[in-house]
């Protein structure tokens, strides 16, 4: 394992495997992580796979405890809702810087096609990969905006685990067209040009979801 770039693939692969495994019931928040298992999926030795864990220890998405080992971290409301604060504003520098770009070569046809999208995931069964579909979204925004560094520190965040947690949390039959209007909103703002009006419907968007974590919660999060 020689050089960041292999780095950085490898633990970019063990995350994805932990959502994979997430969703399949084989891992959950606060059970052990056996290395072995990961390793095995992966087709690679333990020790690479012990040093990844150790990065997403440092990111947040794991624990390395003395008794345990490695485990999945288990977020609390508290958690969940600081990500959700941390998200809105640092994804409004890409909404912004989109909506300031937005008559340069192709970017708003770039954007529509990621909202057409939304509206396509807004169509299908609730489930964590509506949020994905929000997800790419801000990705098209923040690459829009020369903005590299929101797209990293929304990925340093763990966003796909955290979704999950919206997911599980949020009641998307009744929420999910609600979610769909404010990012068209959001979209026809940046679309027109309206930075002022794209940042702050990104912010009132993350004040209206935590509203719902608060209504529907009622102190606890699950997953």
């Amino acid at each position: 394992m020689e050089g960041g770039g292999q780095k950085t693939t490898l633990v970019q692969s063990v995350y994805q495997v932990l959502m994979q495994g997430l969703d399949e019931g084989v891992f959950r928040p606060g059970q052990r992580i056996k290395a072995a298992e990961l390793a095995k999926r992966l087709g690679l030795s333990r020790a690479p796979v012990r040093e990844a864990l150790h990065v997403l220890a440092g990111q947040g998405l794991v624990e390395m405890l003395p008794d345990k080992g490695a485990i999945l971290r288990v977020l609390s409301l508290h958690d969940v809702i600081e990500i959700y604060d941390i998200i809105g504003r640092v994804a409004a520098v890409g909404v912004v810087g989109a909506a300031r770009r937005i008559n340069e070569g192709d970017n708003a046809k770039r954007i529509r096609a990621a909202m057409d999208k939304i509206h396509a995931a807004g169509r299908e069964p609730p489930s964590y990969r509506f949020y994905l579909a929000l997800n790419d979204l801000h990705y098209v925004f923040n690459d829009i905006a020369e903005r590299p560094y929101v797209s990293y520190l929304m990925r340093l965040l763990n966003v796909e685990y955290w979704n999950r947690y919206l997911a599980a949390n949020i009641d998307l039959v009744r929420h999910m067209p609600k979610y769909v209007d404010n990012y068209r909103r959001m979209t026809e703002a940046v679309l027109a040009g309206d930075w002022r009006a794209g940042e702050a419907m990104i912010i009132s968007h993350c004040e209206w979801s935590v509203s719902l974590l608060l209504e529907t919660t009622q102190g606890e999060v699950r997953i």
